[in-house]
């Protein structure tokens, strides 16, 4: 350990992810450090990030031979992973801006054995994605994902992927995405916003529809297919094609929500509508949340097969079981999601569990799923006076 410190200068420990073995940052002992201050970025509490897109990349590259990009790759684990623990994989471009991080990530690499498949480089993440096409080749799956917002990576990683590629992009800036911060939203993702009691949800909106809207900007469409919150972070992966014409199709799903304070009732309004100002049911006034993406979040076949294929190797992915398994039964086309707990107490009345209001809305004829944002949530397309009906009536049960 001691030439290794030497080699690199400063503190590391050894430690294991998934398959790979690797060199970090030695962490401060003390709570609440940012990973940003460490000599070369490394977040543990990541992991099930990471998780995810091998599990993507295993699930929707099955049977292909790939090139990957990861421009912000810190120490190098995720794209060692995605060798060790995928068998799609023809080169990993493992790349940071950070001359500790390159001189690590070759390290790390060297110590799992897989010189073959990752080629560490070290430049500014949007030259590498902009070095691509004009007989460069491209990349079948680009992984952003910085300490902060994805926007500034947004363009020339949609340059750099292939068609049929996916772009998949993470951000941890939810102060700005949930409406906590609204300036520094419209200044990164020109999206007016406000806060609801679905906010983390309107954050995964928001983060799909800038991406939605990058790439039309290039003539690309990127259909958003997986999107998850868990932690600090929200994350997006959508399937990239060429063509104007196709960019147009998902633009008609990016649109406006209104969300209604005073009787709960939400509003979808699309590009070509006016977003919905006032509540019809109560006359409330509302505060349009937009431009976001209005459509599907997830393909739920796509997360079944990510869910079966993490049952298969439990010990690496026993912490995204629980998401993948309520992702999967989530109906991400319903805009929105209702706690019991906000619900009860616009009602003034005791909350009841949200299993029994998913059941009984069902039994009444309404789409009702759980989410995988709140245990303590449910998704419907049942209407407020509807909800309200079947609270008292559990109540009264109970």
């Amino acid at each position: 350990m001691m030439d290794v410190v030497e080699r690199l200068g400063y503190g590391v420990e050894l430690r294991v992810e998934g398959k790979a073995k690797f060199y970090a940052p030695r962490l401060p002992s003390e709570k609440g450090y940012a990973p940003t201050s460490l000599p070369v970025f490394y977040n543990p509490i990541s992991k099930p990030n990471r998780d995810m897109a091998i599990l993507f990349t295993k699930t929707f590259f099955k049977g292909k031979r790939i090139r990957i990009c990861e421009p912000l790759a810190g120490t190098g684990v995720r794209s060692i992973r995605l060798v060790l623990e995928t068998d799609v994989v023809d080169e990993v471009v493992a790349n940071d801006i950070s001359k500790k991080a390159y001189e690590l990530m070759k390290l790390n690499i060297e110590l799992n054995d897989v010189g073959e498949y990752v080629r560490p480089m070290n430049l500014e993440a949007n030259e590498l994605l902009s070095m691509c096409g004009r007989g460069r080749p491209r990349y079948s799956y680009v992984d952003i994902d910085p300490a902060g917002s994805p926007a500034k990576f947004m363009e020339n990683g949609f340059r750099g992927c292939d068609r049929g590629g996916v772009l998949s992009a993470t951000a941890t800036d939810m102060s700005a995405l949930t409406g906590a911060k609204p300036a520094s939203c419209l200044r990164k993702y020109d999206v007016i916003v406000s806060k609801t009691p679905f906010s983390k949800e309107v954050a995964l909106r928001i983060l799909a529809g800038f991406m939605v809207r990058t790439a039309a900007r290039l003539g690309l469409a990127a259909k958003p297919i997986l999107s998850f919150q868990k932690d600090h972070y929200i994350k997006v992966f959508a399937v990239v094609e060429r063509g104007i014409t196709k960019a147009k199709e998902l633009l008609k799903q990016v649109g406006w929500i209104s969300y209604c304070h005073r009787c709960m009732r939400i509003y979808a309004a699309g590009r070509d509508e006016r977003p919905v100002m006032r509540c019809v049911e109560c006359g409330g006034e509302l505060n349009p949340i937009g431009p976001l993406w209005i459509g599907r979040l997830s393909d739920n076949d796509l997360v079944e097969k990510m869910y079966r294929s993490a049952l298969e190797d439990q010990e690496i992915y026993r912490d995204v079981l629980k998401l993948l398994r309520y992702l999967s039964a989530e109906d991400t086309e319903i805009i929105g999601y209702y706690p019991v707990n906000y619900v009860a107490e616009v009602l003034k009345q005791s909350p009841v569990k949200p299993r029994k209001v998913i059941e009984r809305l069902k039994a009444t004829g309404y789409r009702a799923t759980a989410t995988h944002i709140d245990p303590s949530g449910f998704k419907t397309d049942a209407p407020p006076s509807i909800i309200a009906k079947l609270f008292k009536e559990l109540k009264l049960k109970n």
